[in-house]
C-alpha cells in the first residue's frame, strides 16, 4: 500500500505542474508581447487625436480617418509580433524548461490576446469618431464606400479579431522558417505564407479590417457573416496548425 502511494503522488501533481509551467509561458509571452506593441496602439491613437483636433479645428472630413490612420496598418504590427514566436520567445523558454508544445499553446494565448484587444481597440476607435462626426455633421465613410453605423460594431469586431489572428499565425510560420533555416529559406516562406492572409481577406469586409486599398475594398462585397465565421475560423485553424508543427520541428540556431 505504501508503495502504491509513493507511486501515485508524484503522477498526481503532474497536471498541476503542467499547468503552471503554461500559465508561466503563457504569461511570458503575452505581456512580452504588449510590453511593445501596446505602444504602437498608444501613438497610433495619440497621433490620430491630434490630427483629429487639428480636423475639428481648421478643416472638415467625408471619410473614416481612423481606418486609414490608426486601424489600417496594425495588422503588420501583429504580422510581426508573430514573427518573435521563434524569433525570440522559441530560445527564451526552451531554455528555461518549457517544451514545445508549450510554446505553441502560448503562441495561441498570445495571438488570442492581441486579436481580442485589437478588436476592442478599434471598435473603441470607430465609436469616438463616428461621434465626433455625428456632432459636425460629416459622413464617416469607409473604404468600401459604406458608411459606418451603430450595428456595424459586431461585425467591426468578428474581422478584426480574425485579421489580426490571421496575420499573427501568418508570421509565426515565417518566424518558424527564419528559425530552422536561416534568413534566406526563411524568407522564401513569405509567399506560402500569404496564403492564409491572402483568403482571410476575401472572408471579411473590406471596410472594417484588412488590407487599408480603397480600389479593392469598393469592388468586393461584403461575405456574408456565415461565411466568414465558418471558413475563416477553419482557415484559422489550418494556419494555427502549420505553425504548430513547424514549432515542433524547429531548431535553436
Amino acid at each position: 500500500m505504501t508503495t502504491d502511494m509513493q507511486h501515485i503522488a508524484p503522477t498526481s501533481t503532474q497536471p498541476a505542474s503542467v499547468r503552471r509551467r503554461a500559465g508561466e509561458s503563457a504569461q511570458i509571452m503575452v505581456f512580452g508581447t504588449l510590453a511593445w506593441i501596446g505602444y504602437v496602439w498608444v501613438a497610433a491613437t495619440v497621433i490620430y487625436a491630434i490630427v483629429v483636433a487639428c480636423v475639428v479645428r481648421w478643416g472638415g472630413l467625408d471619410t473614416s480617418l481612423w481606418r486609414s490612420l490608426a486601424a489600417g496598418w496594425q495588422q503588420w504590427v501583429v504580422f510581426a509580433a508573430g514573427i518573435t514566436v521563434s524569433t525570440t520567445f522559441l530560445r527564451m523558454l526552451l531554455r528555461n524548461g518549457a517544451t514545445r508544445r508549450l510554446v505553441s499553446v502560448s503562441a495561441v494565448a498570445t495571438m488570442s490576446t492581441i486579436a481580442v484587444i485589437l478588436a476592442v481597440w478599434n471598435m473603441a476607435g470607430f465609436t469616438v469618431e463616428k461621434l465626433v462626426y455625428d456632432a459636425n455633421g460629416w459622413p464617416q465613410t469607409l473604404p468600401s464606400d459604406a458608411a459606418f453605423a451603430w450595428d456595424d460594431l459586431p461585425r467591426l469586431a468578428l474581422d478584426n479579431i480574425l485579421i489580426a489572428a490571421v496575420y499573427y499565425a501568418a508570421g509565426w510560420i515565417i518566424g518558424c522558417g527564419y528559425a530552422r533555416w536561416g534568413t534566406f529559406r526563411g524568407t522564401a516562406l513569405l509567399l506560402p505564407a500569404a496564403v492564409p492572409v491572402a483568403a482571410m481577406e476575401f472572408l471579411v469586409s473590406p471596410g472594417f479590417a484588412g488590407l487599408n486599398v480603397d480600389v479593392v475594398a469598393a469592388w468586393r462585397g461584403e461575405p456574408h457573416v456565415a461565411v466568414t465565421v465558418l471558413a475563416g475560423g477553419a482557415l484559422l485553424a489550418a494556419t494555427v496548425a502549420v505553425a504548430a508543427r513547424l514549432t515542433r520541428e524547429a531548431t535553436l540556431r
